[in-house]
């Protein structure tokens, strides 16, 4: 018997479920009359991995001259970050991406002369 969450382990130990025993999941329940300082906290632990699992971070350069139209390919949540580049043609931009939506936004940035496209996971944030 073991807990499995995804499946990966068992499947890279060349492994097979033959029977589900119990499907669980964890719940947060808070007392609505009475309320916990830590309540807040943990709900915005929860929030941070649930949005970082959806997100990736996605970083790359770009001619000053097309930042208007990457900025339109990478808005990111609130807005992209734009960082000057030694060669003040270039701009360095970084955003957050939907997962999902990755390779075809780096299709599209290649389109507009994005160079040095790098996406990175993201373990956790706050939104």
């Amino acid at each position: 018997m073991d807990l499995v969450e995804s499946g990966e382990t068992m499947r890279a130990a060349h492994l097979m479920k033959i029977h589900t025993i119990l499907d669980s999941e964890a719940v947060l329940i808070q007392n609505p009359h009475k309320s916990h300082p830590l309540i807040p906290k943990i709900c915005s632990r929860i929030e941070g991995v649930i949005v970082a699992n959806k997100y990736v971070y996605m970083n790359y350069n770009i001619l000053r001259v097309n930042l208007p139209e990457a900025i339109r390919i990478t808005p990111g949540r609130k807005a992209p970050t734009i960082s000057p580049l030694e060669d003040e043609a270039w701009v360095g931009v970084s955003a957050m991406v939907e997962k999902k939506q990755c390779a075809e936004v780096m299709d599209l940035l290649s389109g507009v002369g994005a160079k040095d496209i790098l996406v990175f996971n993201i373990q956790n944030c706050r939104a």
